[in-house]
């Protein structure tokens, strides 16, 4: 295996810290000590959160497969949390570090398609679609930090080649599908996607295809908690998918610590010092879990209701957001690829609920519907539970592409929301997005949004409780 010399640079400074510090022995700590720990603690938390809750997730898949989830989501979806009623999910989870994976994607015409490339640390590091390489379809080679073109040759010719930071990559690709009767069409350009590992070129093996027709039983990672245990996984993480050389010094202040790449306090720390590092990880958790989401965050009343993430997908050394990101989003895109406002209120607060007979009004003004560069936009409804909800239209999300969608006289547009059907309300059942008789949340996904709306010049559509 090829190490780079800025690579071998950081496992050596990681070693020596290790060799040169050694474990705190006493259990007597000063004040100024427990403070040093518990930032070493709240810091690793921070920067570890992503990785280890990422390889909770994709460890759910086998590795070097194509998975195509073939059928659209339902209220009896149960296996992905928030799940989307646009398109078609193709999920891979591939090891590149020493061998290549070449990617094939068809022709795909004016369908939504995309695939959005992850490293191992959740930052979004490429994408193969429509807006980045076009509707044609091609040939991608997907490679580890420490490829060499001269050592490993490409034993087929590319269209492009996208270097990964981290040596595993997962793939969340996203074929958009209309309705039911639209799904053999989507299936047509799903199929067409394979991947072939470059040492499998010559012998034409391509990795084997596993099609989802119906929901099945995936499991849910565990729960991130701030506990000792957590310091031992990371060690377990980082080891398999290495910090960046620019890293290598927070690295080294780690590994004083007994935390990096295959280490584990609890085995080279006293009981005292392994405390004070989980105080560390309890502070950082809750960053995580309250205060600092309000810094990451758009005004709701600005937004009428709606609550934008901002930074998703590259985040540099901002490790917070990479953190708050991966709890409430593992696997957003980049704005330019779309996104995600969110609401659990309506525009003066109030909490969304469909009890007692309650129905609210989603209002666009006349032209502002969301504009996008050949993608689509959608509201999405959530039960407390994050799962659709049973209803008499099996309609899950309505949006641009909702068949009868209506507008007003003037040129606006309003969707209605409630439990109970509207009989008299302008736009009638097509313009009817069903609610439970309780508490609700929703998602307006925008998919390849334009220069406007992404610069906050587009008016997010007011949501009014109306009765």
């Amino acid at each position: 295996m090829k190490f780079s010399s800025r690579r071998m640079l950081l496992v050596l400074f990681t070693a020596m810290a290790v060799l040169a510090v050694p474990a705190t022995a006493s259990a007597s700590l000063s004040t100024a000590q427990k403070k040093a720990i518990q930032k070493v603690g709240s810091d690793a938390y921070l920067f570890g959160y992503a990785p280890v809750y990422m390889q909770r997730n994709v460890s759910r898949f086998p590795a070097n497969m194509v998975i195509n989830v073939q059928y659209i989501a339902t209220d009896e979806t149960r296996s992905i949390v928030k799940p989307n009623a646009d398109t078609l999910y193709t999920l891979m989870v591939l090891n590149v570090g020493t061998d290549p994976v070449i990617v094939h994607t068809p022709p795909t015409g004016s369908r939504y398609f995309a695939l959005e490339l992850l490293d191992g640390h959740t930052n979004v590091f490429g994408y193969i679609g429509n807006r980045t390489t076009g509707n044609a379809g091609g040939n991608y080679a997907l490679v580890g930090p420490n490829w060499n073109a001269t050592t490993t040759p490409l034993n087929r010719s590319v269209d492009g080649i996208i270097r990964s930071a981290t040596p595993r990559v997962w793939i969340i690709g996203r074929t958009l599908v209309d309705s039911q009767a639209d799904v053999a069409s989507a299936l047509a350009i799903q199929n067409g996607i394979s991947a072939q590992l470059n040492s499998k070129v010559t012998a034409n093996e391509f990795l084997a295809p596993f099609n989802m027709s119906a929901p099945g039983p995936t499991g849910t990672p565990t729960a991130m908690t701030p506990v000792a245990g957590f310091f031992k996984e990371f060690g377990t993480t980082i080891a398999a998918q290495p910090a960046l050389a620019s890293e290598a010094k927070l690295m080294t202040g780690f590994a004083k610590y007994g935390i990096g790449p295959g280490l584990d306090p609890t085995k080279t720390q006293s009981a005292a010092t392994v405390a004070e590092l989980v105080k560390g990880a309890v502070a950082a958790q809750a960053k995580i879990d309250a205060g600092v989401i309000a810094k990451r965050i758009t005004s709701v009343k600005k937004n009428n209701g709606w609550i934008l993430f901002g930074g998703i997908g590259v985040y540099g050394k901002d490790y917070l957001t990479r953190s708050i990101i991966a709890q409430f989003g593992l696997g957003a895109n980049v704005p330019a690829e779309s996104i995600y406002p969110a609401a659990v209120t309506d525009y003066k607060g109030a909490l969304l609920n469909g009890a007692a007979g309650a129905k609210y009004k989603i209002h666009f003004n006349a032209g502002g519907i969301p504009t996008t560069n050949g993608g689509f936009w959608s509201v999405t409804l959530y039960a407390q539970d994050q799962f659709f909800i049973p209803n008499p239209l099996g309609r899950f999300a309505i949006g641009g592409r909702t068949p009868g969608l209506r507008r007003n006289t003037d040129g606006s547009t309003d969707l209605y929301i409630s439990a109970t059907q509207p009989t008299t309300l302008q736009g009638g059942v097509a313009n009817w997005l069903p609610a439970p008789a309780a508490q609700f949340n929703l998602i307006f996904r925008i998919y390849r949004p334009t220069s406007s709306v992404l610069s906050s010049k587009w008016v997010y559509p007011k949501i009014t409780k109306i009765s």
